[in-house]
């Protein structure tokens, strides 16, 4: 132990005892995920993905972890890779082939989510078919960094299009004949290795067998489209993109190549031409599912929940067993605020899957913001029977206690998800809160400034620190943070009021009646601005004025009152 395994990016020296890096979050060499797999050697590093050697103590055998580097992704991200590492484990229970390579387990073991891979291994071992390499997790998607002041993280779901069912085109339009070559001197197998190489996750090995097996056979679809997916991987979309064009231009109707060309476009953030191939997939075949969740996903991402939801009741009219689909149906529902349906859509996820924390984690959100937190809590805490080092799930369950203003109970939860992930910044910000609800102010300043480091873009963050200070009499130090929160939205009006009523308290008065103005421009119809803006007129001696904002004040909450009857 003691070393981190990646020495050319941390090289951190842990003590002893440690089982991550403190620094990274890596697991160490020697130690043990989940009790089960040892910890050996670190193989690849490819952006926010890590692949390591473990020995499996259970099974007696070797086998691949894939992991992501947990300092370097956000919870959303962690999230929808055990959503996928879920669906590829679903996947591979379904293949036989003696030397395929398997998706076993997953799950979370302090900060670290992780898949397992293994070989299929035969009683008698035969060369590797060739089978068409796809992307296997599209985690790097882009995703929305912030979360809402409720601390609810939407789900952010990437459907995993599976091997190809038609193994027999995973041969080239135009195989060499066998008495091309004399005995002995068959070509080299080109395609078998590259994909050996992209199922180690050893990428640029595959990548460059890939492309020797396309200049062995140019009309390779599965050369041309395991490069694709390598170079993806790789961190080379346009690259990528020009691979999977050329397949097409083999076999334009194969709606599983347009499928895997629009994960490079959405990587690429060309929506338009990622929504095409989608449709070129489904002219191809309408019946191809994967084209169809595929695209209610990246909908869903676009902000056309209508349209999303759509193409999930196509989806899942075709395999209505895909507990993925709907979940990310209910998440769309959900930002619909049609929480009902939202309730019914998870119920079917876990009526499919009830081992899965993720769903029983959502169906709890779902009832909070129907304001049942004492129907979400034990949801939330069979969630974490299912997965206890879920950081995420820990931060669910403090937002029921929250609610419930079973605050001291809060504090520990949120404290828990903290231990297991340090960088949560809602848990952070929500802590905060719960410490100014229980007058400990500088703890809860503390906690704001924590949410801060990690997202800086978290508005009400700033918001509530400002709102803090500002009680606390740090007037100037409160201006700031407001300045803050404004620089995100310039017309977040309460930021303006609370700004203009420290500039009031510093004797700033031309400068506190400008902010109120911005404040009453933005939102008339909020009375305190107006009333805030009587006081500093009355103070600059524009008594009129103030008069004239007071008895507007007054009528809006005279029309407030009636319209509440």
């Amino acid at each position: 132990m003691g070393m981190c395994l990646d020495t050319e990016h941390c090289g951190f020296d842990n003590r002893n005892n440690a089982r991550f890096c403190a620094r990274c979050g890596l697991p160490l060499r020697g130690t043990f995920l989940q009790g089960r797999y040892k910890i050996q050697n670190l193989v690849s590093h490819d952006r926010n993905i890590i692949t390591l050697d473990a020995y499996d103590q259970d099974n007696n055998q070797q086998v691949t972890v894939r992991a992501l580097i947990p300092r370097a992704t956000t919870a959303q991200e962690r999230e929808s890779f055990l959503q996928e590492a879920d669906m590829a484990r679903s996947l591979s229970a379904r293949i036989t082939d003696p030397g395929s390579i398997r998706v076993i387990d997953y799950g979370q073991d302090g900060p670290l989510v992780f898949l397992v891979k293994s070989e299929l291994v035969p009683v008698t071992r035969r060369a590797a078919s060739a089978t068409r390499v796809t992307t296997e997790f599209t985690s790097n998607f882009h995703q929305p960094a912030s979360m809402s002041d409720d601390g609810d993280m939407a789900t952010q779901l990437r459907i995993v299009v599976p091997d190809s069912a038609k193994s027999q085109q995973g041969q080239s339009y135009t195989p060499v004949p066998h008495s091309a070559y004399p005995p002995h001197s068959r070509p080299h197998d080109w395609l078998s290795e590259a994909n050996a190489a992209y199922e180690r996750s050893d990428y640029n090995e595959a990548l460059a067998a890939y492309e020797q097996a396309t200049r062995q056979d140019t009309a390779s679809i599965d050369a041309w489209s395991g490069k694709g997916a390598s170079l993806l991987h790789l961190g080379h979309p346009d690259e990528a993109l020009q691979a999977y064009d050329y397949a097409l231009l083999v076999r334009p109707d194969d709606p599983e190549l347009w499928t895997l060309r629009a994960s490079v476009l959405h990587e690429l953030r060309r929506f338009d031409e990622e929504m095409d191939c989608y449709d070129q997939a489904l002219m191809a075949d309408p019946n191809y599912v994967y084209a169809w969740s595929s695209r209610g996903m990246a909908l869903a991402e676009q902000n056309k929940p209508d349209e999303a939801l759509l193409a999930f009741d196509r989806a899942l009219l075709l395999d209505p067993r895909q507990s993925t689909v709907w979940q990310a149906m209910s998440d769309t529902l959900y930002s619909l605020q049609r929480y009902d349906e939202a309730l019914i859509t998870i119920d079917r996820a876990i009526e499919i899957d009830n081992q899965r924390s993720s769903l029983w984690d959502t169906r709890g959100n779902i009832l909070r913001r129907m304001k049942n937190p004492e129907q979400a809590l034990p949801l939330h805490e069979r969630a974490l029977q299912l997965d206890p080092q879920n950081a995420t799930l820990w931060f669910d369950k403090a937002n029921d206690l929250r609610d419930l203003r079973r605050y001291a109970e809060a504090l520990a939860a949120y404290d828990e998800a903290l231990s297991l992930d340090p960088t949560l910044a809602g848990a952070w910000y929500n802590r905060g809160n719960v410490l100014a609800a229980l007058k400990m102010f500088e703890d809860a300043l503390e906690s704001y400034d924590h949410a801060l480091e990690y997202d800086s873009g978290l508005i009400s963050a700033w918001y509530n620190k400002g709102s803090l200070l500002h009680e606390l009499h740090r007037h100037t130090e409160a201006i700031d943070a407001f300045d803050r929160a404004l620089a995100v939205d310039t017309h977040y009006i309460a930021a303006w009021n609370n700004k203009g009523l420290s500039l009031f308290a510093l004797g700033r008065m031309d400068e506190a009646l400008a902010a109120l103005d911005q404040a009453t421009s933005f939102a008339p119809e909020e009375p305190d601005a107006w009333y805030n803006k009587a006081v500093v007129l009355e103070k600059l001696g524009r008594k009129q004025e103030a008069l004239t904002c007071q008895e507007w004040a007054r009528s809006l909450e005279q029309q407030a009152a009636m319209g509440n009857v």
